[in-house]
């Protein structure tokens, strides 16, 4: 059986691609964040006491000392964009590709927009007579998404575009035939680890419990809290867990409470095979995902996969244990199923 290989990005590329995450990522936040807190900090003595920091729809309806800027810039246009960097450096590792190249056009993009967004609503308001009205933060906001918007466009096109390599299928530990009018059938079942589940149960109880309390208290806004969290119940139970089948009449795969179901019939799939898959560097998370190079599939843990190559479609794919049996059985019918004298290649071509 081949082995697993989650480093078949030629060296060099993968060093140059790291290298250029790590600069946009970490050292961009850095240096724009430092002129916006230089900036913030020469303004303070020509600030008033008290700025507005937050508007409604009628205005101006919440103020703290200027100084809360600074913690805003520094939380979410610097601590945010490299804690975004540690976790894509973690959990993509080698397996390098576009989710990583967007995650680093989001930090620096981030970056700028917590610097306009914080310079701006501090610049109408330092000249501003002390009964005088705060103007609207519409302005300042359309600014910052377009300073996002900027930065993050270019922050993705100076890094440099890599993916893994195309690998040959990946051997099955048993040779599968499968003779004429023989019907075999392969089930199993992949759920996430029990460590994410936990995480999700956690972060569910604790959204049910600030919904309780809201709307045990009145405070506004309770119900919408129930409305995420029985949202955030139904995706947990809908994408936690599938049950894969490979049957003669080809690929299906359903949650266990019987939806999202994908079937693909055995004459529209081109070919099979085992693949190895990095959910966040390939797929951005976990779930039922879809990838940026259009790749979808049912991706809830680090490991084998079977790849369903589809006709006239991007593939289709979901990680399971067991997964190259199963890309052998499929591959198997698909082959009984061609045409006499046709023979597939790594590619999932048919050859005469």
């Amino acid at each position: 059986m081949t082995a697993h290989d989650l480093t078949r990005i030629p060296p060099a590329p993968l060093r140059r691609a790291r290298l250029t995450f790590f600069l946009v990522a970490v050292v961009v936040p850095v240096v724009i964040s430092a002129i916006g807190v230089a900036v913030i900090v020469a303004w303070l003595p020509s600030m008033p006491d008290q700025v507005a920091v937050h508007w409604g729809v009628s205005g101006a309806d919440g103020f703290a000392p200027a100084s809360t800027y600074l913690w805003i810039l520094l939380g979410v246009g610097l601590v945010l964009p490299v804690l975004m960097a540690i976790t894509t450096f973690a959990a993509v590792g080698a397996h390098w590709g576009g989710a990583a190249r967007l995650m680093g056009a989001l930090a620096a993009g981030l970056a700028a927009f917590a610097t306009a967004m914080s310079l701006g609503s501090l610049a109408m308001q330092r000249d501003l007579a002390p009964e005088a009205d705060v103007p609207g933060i519409g302005l300042v906001m359309l600014g910052s998404f377009a300073a996002l918007a900027a930065v993050g466009a270019v922050a993705w096109a100076v890094q440099p575009r890599v993916g893994p390599e195309s690998g040959p299928t990946l051997e099955s530990r048993q040779i599968v035939r499968i003779a004429e009018g023989e019907r075999v059938v392969w089930l199993a079942t992949t759920s996430m680890p029990r460590a994410a589940v936990a995480v999700l149960l956690l972060l569910l109880l604790s959204l049910a419990a600030l919904a309780a309390f809201m709307l045990g208290t009145g405070v506004q806004g309770g119900w919408v809290v129930a409305v995420v969290v029985l949202v955030v119940a139904f995706a947990m139970v809908a994408t936690t867990a599938f049950r894969v089948r490979v049957t003669p009449e080809g690929f299906a795969a359903r949650a266990l409470i019987g939806w999202p179901r994908i079937e693909i019939p055995l004459d529209e799939v081109e070919s099979a095979r085992a693949v190895d898959v990095s959910p966040f560097g390939e797929f951005g998370g976990w779930g039922w995902r879809i990838a940026l190079d259009g790749r979808t599939g049912i991706v809830i843990r680090r490991g084998p996969a079977i790849e369903v190559a589809r006709r006239g479609r991007r593939p289709f794919l979901a990680t399971i244990d067991g997964a190259e049996e199963a890309a052998a059985l499929l591959q198997a019918y698909v082959d009984r199923a061609r045409p006499h004298g046709t023979t597939r290649t790594d590619q999932g071509k048919a050859t005469s």
